[in-house]
């Protein structure tokens, strides 16, 4: 079996901390990533980036592979017209509506 390639890019906030502080935050960042993982590593190559930043939050992000399934403004400001619609007429599409909305979020969940 060919192994899958995972591309992960982790910031990290080290703002208010002194450079080595902010180093060892990193360095422990790095020994307890996915990345040394074992079980992982018989069916992925995980490439992984850290990135020090001094603005916003710490996140994680999914360089590769690149999800097939994204939601683009114009749909998420539509599923919020409808639904605010239904909230002022809760009869109108009520049980199709929770249906859908179970639908997309497992479909979210499975990619």
């Amino acid at each position: 079996m060919e192994k899958e390639l995972i591309i992960l890019k982790y910031k990290i906030n080290v703002s208010n901390l002194s450079a080595s502080r902010g180093q060892e935050i990193i360095n422990e960042c790095m020994k307890n990533s996915i990345g040394n993982s074992e079980d992982l590593k018989d069916n992925y190559i995980i490439k992984e980036i850290f990135v020090p930043v001094n603005e916003g939050n710490s996140d994680v992000e999914i360089i590769y592979p690149i999800p097939q399934y994204t939601t683009s403004p114009e749909i998420n400001k539509l599923v919020d017209e409808i639904t605010e619609s239904i909230k002022n007429d809760p009869d109108k599409l009520m049980k199709q509506w929770n249906k859908l909305v179970r639908e997309l979020k497992i479909r979210q969940l499975s990619i």
